[in-house]
């Protein structure tokens, strides 16, 4: 009956370290999404710029809704991943990477045959989310070690 019981104790803790990990998690890759947009922007960096007209800029909450939702799909795929490799700096990449290949190199393949554009720009703004999901996977693994969402060996 003890060990019944230690095994609902490890599931309390489990729980409460993966609602900490994603209480952090969503707010902190939205502002690693924001920061590094207005970094962008305030240097002067226009990657993949001549793909958008000059008013064609989203409303404030739009932009913000895209930025949650990205994180909610790194966040997920973390999760989905974590424990899958020998550290969590491992899973952290392994989910910037694989959600890379959606957003970078299939977009890029899509896109451009469809709208007839150069792939010069479109591969210029794939490698900056490279770049971009990279950071996030980072930061997910490190808050993933803060939350003590690994298992003790």
């Amino acid at each position: 009956m003890a060990r019944r019981d230690a095994g609902v104790y490890q599931d309390a803790l489990t729980s409460s370290a993966l609602a900490r990990f994603v209480a952090f998690a969503l707010p902190a890759l939205v502002l690693v999404l924001g920061v590094t947009t207005f970094a962008l922007e305030t240097l002067g960096v226009e990657v993949g710029a001549e793909l958008w007209k000059p008013q064609q800029v989203l409303p404030p909450l739009f932009q913000l809704g895209i930025w949650l939702l990205e994180a909610t799909g790194l966040t997920a795929l973390f999760l989905i991943l974590q424990g899958r490799t020998a550290s969590s700096w491992l899973d952290g990449l392994l989910t910037a990477w694989t959600a890379w290949i959606f957003r970078g190199p299939l977009l890029v393949l899509t896109v451009v045959p469809i709208t007839r554009q150069s792939s010069d720009s479109w591969w210029s703004m794939a490698l900056s989310w490279l770049a971009l999901y990279t950071l996030c996977g980072v930061v997910l693994a490190l808050l993933a070690k803060r939350a003590r969402l690994d298992p003790e060996p």
